[in-house]
């Protein structure tokens, strides 16, 4: 699964568990932030340009062959199916700070903190 797709399940996730769109993504393995934005249908992830939008439970992807199924299981899991990747993932997204995905064996993971709202200075 490429690192643009992880972002947006990311950040469906976690929207869909707090109901508020992230504005930022940390990844906390790399170090790297990336911008979200907000839009009447959905987010733009900002450093891949890659839009998404949502219907019936999946997330369409602009510009890609295929969608990604998500649904959100328990307290704070989730799981769904990636067709861009043909890859499988399982995550944990409690609406809180942080978000977690984990690939199809649960070898490895990717961890991101969010934000919600905009820095004050």
């Amino acid at each position: 699964m490429s690192p643009e797709i992880r972002r947006i399940i990311v950040a469906e996730a976690h929207r869909r568990r707090s109901g508020h769109c992230p504005l930022r993504l940390y990844s906390l393995g790399t170090g790297e932030t990336f911008e979200i934005n907000p839009t009447a249908d959905g987010f733009v992830d900002i450093t891949s340009g890659v839009s998404a939008s949502t219907a019936d439970g999946r997330i369409l992807v602009a510009g890609r062959q295929g969608a990604i199924d998500l649904r959100l299981t328990g307290d704070v899991a989730f799981d769904g199916y990636d067709h861009i990747s043909d890859e499988a993932f399982t995550g944990r997204a409690g609406g809180g700070a942080s978000v977690t995905i984990y690939d199809r064996d649960q070898r490895n993971y990717f961890q991101y903190a969010v934000a919600t709202e905009a820095l004050k200075l």
